[in-house]
């Protein structure tokens, strides 16, 4: 499970920050919070990943969404060399993660959590049409990537 909270904590954490530091803030949440965990309402995973995706959250609002990076034209030339070993999953999530952070949290708070507008402004402190406007440009941004680095066609990356 460790593994899967570190991949959740990779995918939300701010760039500059260490997702380590904020998978071992987030247990040291987990083990404070445990007797708060219902059974009844879920599984426990379920319940560690939400503390590991709000610890994360808090970081970038605390770093302020206003330092995100809005325009953000070349991928890092890393990834043309990355890209090439890995497998299409992998590609994908490391491809994600090159992305501005404001970018980054809508994009898996809509696409892989399934929250809606409301409670994606809600949980960042943006307006919702922010939250559009940086789905629809992280959107846009992978589709670039994909067609600039010649990536499978594994993405299927529409515009609301």
């Amino acid at each position: 499970m460790a593994g899967r909270l570190l991949t959740v904590s990779r995918q939300y954490t701010p760039k500059g920050l260490d997702p380590m530091d904020n998978l071992q803030d987030s247990f040291i949440k987990i083990f404070d919070r445990i007797y708060a965990f219902d059974v009844k309402k879920g599984s426990f995973e379920s319940w560690a990943r939400r503390i590991v995706i709000n610890t994360a959250l808090d970081k970038l609002n605390k770093k302020g969404i206003e330092e995100v990076i809005l325009e953000y034209d070349d991928m890092p030339l890393l990834i043309e060399n990355k890209i090439e070993a890995a497998e299409d999953i992998e590609q994908l999530m490391y491809i994600i993660e090159q992305l501005p952070d404001g970018y980054k949290q809508v994009f898996c708070l809509y696409e892989i959590e399934g929250y809606s507008h409301k409670e994606i402004a809600d949980q960042l402190k943006i307006k919702e049409a922010t939250s559009r406007s940086q789905l629809n440009k992280s959107k846009q941004l992978l589709r670039t990537w994909v067609i600039k680095f010649d990536l499978p066609v594994f993405l299927n990356i529409q515009s609301e």
